[in-house]
């Protein structure tokens, strides 16, 4: 079982939290594998991290070529950790407490 860090934009972020979007399609250069955690660090129109993260789980890969470009996969995932908050907001929150 390995981590990965990976990005993902906004509204696609929503939907894993939401348990809407149970799949992600990914070109395979991590070698992923079924088991494997996916760390998901939203990002915003600007491709910066906004701080939000989710943590899921590589339940099934399909590697097939008649369905998806040669070097990419599709992982089905399930939600592990469904949302951990802005640690800038917590951060601010901590400073404004004390």
């Amino acid at each position: 079982m390995t981590t990965h860090e990976l990005k993902i934009k906004s509204e696609h972020f929503m939907d894993v939290i939401k348990g809407i979007k149970k799949a992600e399609i990914r070109y395979n250069d991590r070698n992923y594998q079924v088991g494997d955690i996916l760390k998901l660090h939203e990002i915003d129109e600007h491709s910066n991290r906004t701080g939000n993260q989710c943590g899921v789980i590589v339940s099934h890969i399909l590697d097939d070529t008649e369905y998806l470009r040669d070097g990419y996969v599709m992982l089905s995932i399930g939600v592990m950790s469904r949302f951990i908050l802005n640690e800038t907001a917590n951060d601010e929150k901590t400073t404004k407490n004390n």
